[in-house]
């Protein structure tokens, strides 16, 4: 049950309301609907919640409240669906470390500070809609769709209208006094099915896609992006041979020396298979290559605090390139309070074996508070959910011995003196393979197509031409021994490069085809 205390808090304000109105005769609001709250979180939370209220039954969702989107770097938006007087951040769990206290939100914009814990003004403008905005004439679509082109200092983004708005805008502004057009903007043009562009001549911070009496939150603008008014999301607009589909580092924000940093990439390409480097550069212009692999997963460790740029190279083997890069911050964790998990071995998705004991290693920081000391605690589920029962230790390794096949789950608690909490979850599988360290995969200067002689590509075991679950499905039948499912050539069915076809190559389809 989540432990949040604010009932007394919500009635001495109610009777601080009461007052004030009897005194002037009215009651001002703290936020008003549409009203904007940003948090910066730079305290080690890898994700952030907002919840708000006026009294118990007057709340803007069940704890933990709803997830903030990501406007920037470490900083986090939600936007108020009606007025609330009191406010927690949180990052989905409650407690002491995992939950701000209660507080009054000022309105206005305000953004919070994790690490200050206090409140400051938000450089970011909000816009204001005309009172009677009017409607656009209904814009002439070219009769060959053409991709703008992005002028000098402007930006291009993109609509997929999955929703079915009718003659969709685009609304751009820095401030108030400085946007693309009055309201409801200028109009897009469409490019494809259920696919519209706009380009502005200069660039802006802020976005609002609308049409058909609908329209989006306020957004920030993205760049060579497409927004889905369906999902409410963003992803990269790419048309080219070799279409990036996603690129991340986890974490993005919040690294600390010696802490892994999971990078993952995905591309889809329609003349050959995708090959995937991943390098880091340094403030100072050095750039080392972190992997290069045709799975698409990496990891990196920074050593020293500082910026840097991830650089995700695609290429295929019809001699196709395309890249990302994301920018990270690094920092020192030597003073940091709350306690931070850098590492655990082994990491999500690996193998471990049946009736052998399996080591969980957790390297962890922070924590400089009271008696410095780190405490540790791990909560394992077995396939059939049965979990074991928890205490706090000093012990950064924990062992238990898996008894059945299927997935583990390993919940990772740790604990500075002052209470401060930060837990992640990994998952293993059990199985009765041997369980080796797969080979390092080098990639050639000028790829080779890695299919069998058929031509299909890595993964695609049961040669219908895509690469899915029916393909780890097959794995695991084919390794059981069931009838009818043929023997799978290693150079087809060895995604994982290790060389040789065994459950880690089905549960890697798995990790793939879920990024």
């Amino acid at each position: 049950m989540v432990k949040h205390q604010h009932k007394i808090l919500s009635l001495f304000l109610c009777a601080a309301l009461l007052v004030t109105a009897l005194m002037c005769g009215t009651i001002s609001a703290f936020a008003s609907a549409g009203d904007t709250v940003y948090v910066k979180v730079n305290n080690g939370w890898s994700s952030v919640h907002c919840y708000m209220w006026n009294s118990d039954s007057d709340k803007n969702a069940d704890w933990p409240g709803p997830a903030m989107t990501k406007v920037s770097d470490n900083v986090y938006s939600y936007t108020l669906p009606k007025d609330f007087g009191n406010i927690i951040f949180n990052n989905g769990n409650s407690g002491s470390g995992n939950q701000t206290s209660d507080m009054t939100y000022p309105g206005g914009g305000k953004i919070y500070d994790l690490s200050s814990n206090q409140w400051g003004d938000y450089s970011g403008d909000n816009p204001t809609n005309p009172t009677n905005p009017t409607q656009p004439t209904t814009p002439t679509n070219p009769t060959q769709p053409t991709t703008p082109t992005n002028p000098s200092g402007g930006v291009t983004v993109y609509l997929k209208n999955t929703a079915g708005w009718s003659s969709p805008n685009c609304y751009m502004w820095n401030s108030s006094s400085d946007h693309n057009a009055g309201w409801p903007g200028q109009p897009m043009t469409k490019v494809e099915d259920n696919i519209y562009s706009y380009t502005s001549t200069k660039e802006f911070k802020n976005c609002i896609f609308n049409g058909g009496g609908s329209q989006t939150d306020d957004l920030t603008t993205m760049n060579g992006q497409i927004y889905d008014n369906t999902t409410k999301t963003w992803s990269v607009y790419d048309t080219s041979p070799l279409q990036v589909k996603s690129y991340s580092a986890d974490p993005e924000s919040g690294i600390y020396t010696g802490m892994e940093v999971s990078l993952s990439a995905n591309a889809v390409s329609t003349d050959g298979t995708v090959i995937y480097k991943f390098s880091v550069t340094n403030a100072s212009g050095a750039t080392s290559i972190v992997a290069q692999n045709y799975t698409g997963v990496a990891s990196w460790t920074p050593t020293s605090a500082g910026s840097y740029t991830i650089t995700f190279d695609f290429a295929d083997t019809a001699g196709n390139t395309n890249t990302r890069t994301l920018k990270v911050t690094v920092e020192n964790d030597t003073s940091l309070t709350n306690p931070i998990i850098k590492s655990v071995v082994p990491g999500n998705l690996n193998m471990i074996k049946r009736n052998k004991a399996a080591t969980v290693s957790v390297s962890a920081g922070g924590g400089k508070t009271g008696t410095n000391l780190l405490f540790y605690k791990y909560i394992v589920k077995d396939p059939n959910g049965a979990a074991n029962t928890p205490y706090y230790t000093l012990n950064s390794t924990y062992n238990f011995t898996p008894t059945m096949l299927g997935k583990y789950t390993v919940e990772v608690f740790v604990q500075a003196s002052d209470n401060s909490t930060i837990n992640r979850t990994y998952t293993y599988t059990a199985t009765d393979d041997d369980i080796t360290n797969p080979t390092t995969v080098t990639i050639p200067t000028t790829a080779t197509n890695p299919t069998d002689p058929s031509g299909y590509k890595v993964g695609d075991v049961n040669k219908d031409g895509v690469v899915n679950i029916k393909d780890a499905t097959y794995i695991q039948k084919y390794i059981a021994k069931y009838a009818g499912y043929q023997n799978i050539p290693v150079s087809l069915g060895d995604v994982t490069g290790d060389g040789v076809v065994s459950i880690k190559d089905a549960t890697e389809i798995q990790r793939l085809i879920n990024l």
